[in-house]
Protein backbone atom coordinates (compact mmCIF):
# COMPACT_ATOMS: atom_id res chain seq x y z
CA UNK A 1 0.00 0.00 0.00
CA UNK A 2 1.24 3.30 -0.53
CA UNK A 3 1.54 5.53 2.33
CA UNK A 4 1.46 9.52 2.21
CA UNK A 5 4.17 9.72 5.00
CA UNK A 6 6.82 7.34 2.83
CA UNK A 7 6.78 10.71 0.48
CA UNK A 8 8.62 13.35 1.78
CA UNK A 9 6.79 17.02 2.73
CA UNK A 10 8.36 18.07 -0.55
CA UNK A 11 6.85 15.30 -2.43
CA UNK A 12 3.64 15.62 -0.60
CA UNK A 13 2.91 19.11 -1.25
CA UNK A 14 3.71 18.29 -4.85
CA UNK A 15 1.54 15.78 -5.00
CA UNK A 16 -1.69 17.64 -3.61
CA UNK A 17 -1.30 20.59 -6.25
CA UNK A 18 -0.39 18.23 -8.88
CA UNK A 19 -3.81 16.17 -8.04
CA UNK A 20 -5.84 19.83 -7.42
CA UNK A 21 -5.46 20.07 -11.23
CA UNK A 22 -5.61 15.98 -12.22
CA UNK A 23 -8.27 15.14 -10.36
CA UNK A 24 -10.29 18.18 -11.41
CA UNK A 25 -10.21 17.42 -14.73
CA UNK A 26 -10.44 13.84 -15.08
CA UNK A 27 -13.91 13.78 -12.31
CA UNK A 28 -15.63 16.74 -14.46
CA UNK A 29 -14.57 14.75 -18.07
CA UNK A 30 -16.27 11.46 -16.99
CA UNK A 31 -19.07 13.89 -16.10
CA UNK A 32 -19.22 14.74 -19.84
CA UNK A 33 -17.43 18.25 -19.17
CA UNK A 34 -15.53 19.29 -22.31
CA UNK A 35 -12.59 21.18 -20.82
CA UNK A 36 -9.09 19.93 -21.84
CA UNK A 37 -6.71 19.35 -19.50
CA UNK A 38 -4.59 21.99 -20.44
CA UNK A 39 -7.74 24.02 -20.38
CA UNK A 40 -8.50 23.09 -16.52
CA UNK A 41 -5.23 23.99 -15.44
CA UNK A 42 -5.29 27.64 -16.87
CA UNK A 43 -8.37 28.03 -15.41
CA UNK A 44 -7.23 26.61 -11.84
CA UNK A 45 -3.79 28.11 -12.06
CA UNK A 46 -3.83 31.56 -14.31
CA UNK A 47 -7.85 32.19 -14.10
CA UNK A 48 -7.88 32.31 -17.51
CA UNK A 49 -11.29 30.48 -19.27
CA UNK A 50 -11.49 28.72 -22.19
CA UNK A 51 -13.18 30.32 -25.43
CA UNK A 52 -16.16 28.81 -26.58
CA UNK A 53 -16.63 26.76 -23.74
CA UNK A 54 -20.01 26.94 -21.69
CA UNK A 55 -19.54 29.45 -18.95
CA UNK A 56 -21.33 26.91 -16.48
CA UNK A 57 -18.79 24.34 -16.99
CA UNK A 58 -15.95 26.07 -16.05
CA UNK A 59 -17.83 27.38 -13.01
CA UNK A 60 -18.62 23.52 -11.93
CA UNK A 61 -14.70 23.29 -12.33
CA UNK A 62 -14.10 26.09 -10.45
CA UNK A 63 -16.39 24.65 -7.68
CA UNK A 64 -14.81 21.54 -7.49
CA UNK A 65 -11.43 22.55 -7.46
CA UNK A 66 -12.80 24.73 -3.85
CA UNK A 67 -14.24 21.99 -2.85
CA UNK A 68 -10.59 19.67 -3.19
CA UNK A 69 -9.37 22.08 -0.80
CA UNK A 70 -11.61 22.00 1.60
CA UNK A 71 -10.91 17.79 1.50
CA UNK A 72 -7.62 18.31 1.65
CA UNK A 73 -7.55 20.99 4.43
CA UNK A 74 -10.29 18.92 6.80
CA UNK A 75 -8.76 15.35 5.91
CA UNK A 76 -5.30 16.50 7.23
CA UNK A 77 -6.99 16.25 10.82
CA UNK A 78 -7.67 12.54 11.94
CA UNK A 79 -10.34 14.02 14.69
CA UNK A 80 -12.52 14.87 11.46
CA UNK A 81 -14.85 12.02 11.09
CA UNK A 82 -16.99 12.96 7.91
CA UNK A 83 -20.77 13.58 8.76
CA UNK A 84 -23.77 14.33 6.18
CA UNK A 85 -23.62 17.68 6.69
CA UNK A 86 -20.07 17.58 5.45
CA UNK A 87 -21.15 15.44 2.58
CA UNK A 88 -24.09 18.21 1.86
CA UNK A 89 -21.35 21.35 2.19
CA UNK A 90 -18.90 19.79 -0.22
CA UNK A 91 -21.91 19.15 -2.55
CA UNK A 92 -23.21 22.80 -1.98
CA UNK A 93 -19.47 24.54 -2.69
CA UNK A 94 -19.18 22.64 -5.88
CA UNK A 95 -22.53 24.01 -7.80
CA UNK A 96 -22.86 27.16 -5.62
CA UNK A 97 -20.87 29.48 -7.92
CA UNK A 98 -22.87 28.30 -10.87
CA UNK A 99 -26.25 28.11 -9.09
CA UNK A 100 -25.76 32.36 -9.02
CA UNK A 101 -24.37 32.52 -12.90
CA UNK A 102 -25.94 29.81 -14.79
CA UNK A 103 -28.46 28.26 -12.64
CA UNK A 104 -29.36 26.31 -15.63
CA UNK A 105 -26.58 24.54 -15.63
CA UNK A 106 -27.27 22.74 -12.44
CA UNK A 107 -29.63 20.03 -11.18
CA UNK A 108 -31.44 21.64 -7.64
CA UNK A 109 -31.04 21.18 -5.15
CA UNK A 110 -27.48 22.14 -3.94
CA UNK A 111 -26.40 20.91 -0.31
CA UNK A 112 -29.16 18.82 0.03
CA UNK A 113 -30.78 15.69 -0.96
CA UNK A 114 -32.93 15.04 -3.92
CA UNK A 115 -36.84 14.41 -4.41
CA UNK A 116 -36.93 12.59 -7.29
CA UNK A 117 -36.43 8.72 -7.96
CA UNK A 118 -33.07 8.21 -10.58
CA UNK A 119 -32.21 5.67 -12.55
CA UNK A 120 -29.09 4.68 -14.28
CA UNK A 121 -29.48 4.58 -17.93
CA UNK A 122 -28.39 0.80 -18.93
CA UNK A 123 -27.43 -0.08 -14.95
CA UNK A 124 -29.77 -2.05 -13.40
CA UNK A 125 -29.56 -1.14 -9.72
CA UNK A 126 -31.66 0.00 -7.90
CA UNK A 127 -30.92 3.75 -6.54
CA UNK A 128 -32.38 4.68 -2.93
CA UNK A 129 -35.80 6.35 -2.97
CA UNK A 130 -36.10 9.63 -1.91
CA UNK A 131 -37.15 8.88 1.37
CA UNK A 132 -35.09 6.73 2.04
CA UNK A 133 -31.27 8.57 1.72
CA UNK A 134 -30.81 10.77 4.45
CA UNK A 135 -31.19 7.58 6.77
CA UNK A 136 -28.94 5.14 3.86
CA UNK A 137 -26.53 7.57 4.20
CA UNK A 138 -26.26 7.92 8.29
CA UNK A 139 -26.15 3.83 8.09
CA UNK A 140 -23.31 3.83 5.86
CA UNK A 141 -21.45 6.83 8.19
CA UNK A 142 -22.17 4.83 11.05
CA UNK A 143 -20.61 1.59 9.86
CA UNK A 144 -17.71 3.09 8.24
CA UNK A 145 -15.89 5.81 10.38
CA UNK A 146 -13.75 7.98 7.88
CA UNK A 147 -10.36 8.22 10.08
CA UNK A 148 -10.12 3.99 10.19
CA UNK A 149 -10.58 2.84 6.79
CA UNK A 150 -8.24 0.81 4.26
CA UNK A 151 -8.52 0.80 0.58
CA UNK A 152 -11.11 -1.89 0.77
CA UNK A 153 -13.44 -0.08 2.80
CA UNK A 154 -13.04 2.78 0.66
CA UNK A 155 -13.89 0.81 -2.26
CA UNK A 156 -17.11 -0.91 -0.66
CA UNK A 157 -18.11 2.90 0.99
CA UNK A 158 -17.76 3.99 -2.61
CA UNK A 159 -20.12 2.07 -4.48
CA UNK A 160 -22.89 1.64 -1.68
CA UNK A 161 -22.36 5.92 -1.82
CA UNK A 162 -23.26 5.95 -5.26
CA UNK A 163 -25.90 3.24 -5.16
CA UNK A 164 -27.80 5.93 -2.65
CA UNK A 165 -26.98 8.51 -5.19
CA UNK A 166 -28.41 11.16 -2.64
CA UNK A 167 -28.00 13.85 -5.05
CA UNK A 168 -29.82 15.83 -8.01
CA UNK A 169 -26.52 16.08 -9.84
CA UNK A 170 -22.80 15.25 -8.66
CA UNK A 171 -22.99 12.13 -6.80
CA UNK A 172 -19.66 10.60 -8.83
CA UNK A 173 -17.89 13.71 -8.16
CA UNK A 174 -18.65 13.88 -4.48
CA UNK A 175 -18.20 10.29 -4.43
CA UNK A 176 -14.82 10.39 -5.74
CA UNK A 177 -13.94 13.63 -3.55
CA UNK A 178 -15.12 11.76 -0.23
CA UNK A 179 -12.95 8.76 -1.13
CA UNK A 180 -9.84 11.33 -1.53
CA UNK A 181 -10.49 12.46 1.82
CA UNK A 182 -10.93 9.19 3.39
CA UNK A 183 -7.47 7.96 1.44
CA UNK A 184 -5.55 10.89 2.97
CA UNK A 185 -6.47 10.76 6.45
CA UNK A 186 -5.80 6.83 6.63
CA UNK A 187 -2.03 7.95 4.88
CA UNK A 188 -2.87 6.48 2.01
CA UNK A 189 -1.63 8.23 -1.53
CA UNK A 190 -5.35 9.28 -2.93
CA UNK A 191 -6.16 7.63 -6.30
CA UNK A 192 -6.38 9.44 -9.72
CA UNK A 193 -9.40 8.15 -11.83
CA UNK A 194 -8.54 9.22 -15.23
CA UNK A 195 -11.37 9.65 -18.04
CA UNK A 196 -9.43 7.48 -20.14
CA UNK A 197 -10.18 4.75 -18.05
CA UNK A 198 -14.05 5.64 -17.29
CA UNK A 199 -15.19 2.76 -18.57
CA UNK A 200 -13.38 0.26 -16.72
CA UNK A 201 -14.00 2.55 -13.33
CA UNK A 202 -17.68 2.34 -14.32
CA UNK A 203 -17.67 -1.29 -15.07
CA UNK A 204 -15.48 -2.13 -11.26
CA UNK A 205 -18.33 -0.08 -9.45
CA UNK A 206 -20.50 -2.80 -9.59
CA UNK A 207 -17.87 -5.34 -7.52
CA UNK A 208 -15.93 -4.25 -3.94
CA UNK A 209 -12.83 -6.45 -5.35
CA UNK A 210 -13.07 -5.26 -8.71
CA UNK A 211 -12.68 -1.48 -7.45
CA UNK A 212 -9.75 -2.49 -4.90
CA UNK A 213 -7.96 -3.73 -7.46
CA UNK A 214 -8.86 -0.62 -10.33
CA UNK A 215 -7.84 1.68 -6.90
CA UNK A 216 -4.91 0.45 -6.61
CA UNK A 217 -3.99 1.15 -10.08
CA UNK A 218 -5.24 4.93 -9.95
CA UNK A 219 -2.71 5.09 -6.52
CA UNK A 220 0.07 4.18 -9.13
CA UNK A 221 -1.04 7.15 -11.95
CA UNK A 222 -1.21 9.54 -8.60
CA UNK A 223 2.56 8.69 -8.15
CA UNK A 224 3.50 9.24 -11.58
CA UNK A 225 2.57 13.04 -11.42
CA UNK A 226 5.78 12.96 -9.27
CA UNK A 227 8.04 11.26 -10.60
CA UNK A 228 8.24 13.12 -14.24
Amino acid sequence: MYKLNKLTLKQREELFRQLRISITHHSNAIEGTTLSFGETKELLELGHTAGHKPLGEQLVILGFAKAYDVIVREATNPNNIIDSSFIKDIHAIMFEDVLKVAPNYVSKPIGAYRLDERYIKGVDIKLSLPHMISNEIENLLYRFKSNNMNLEDIAEFHILFERIHPFADGNGRVGRLLMAYQAIQNNIVPPLIKNESRDEYLKAINDKNDLYKFLKESINKSLELISK
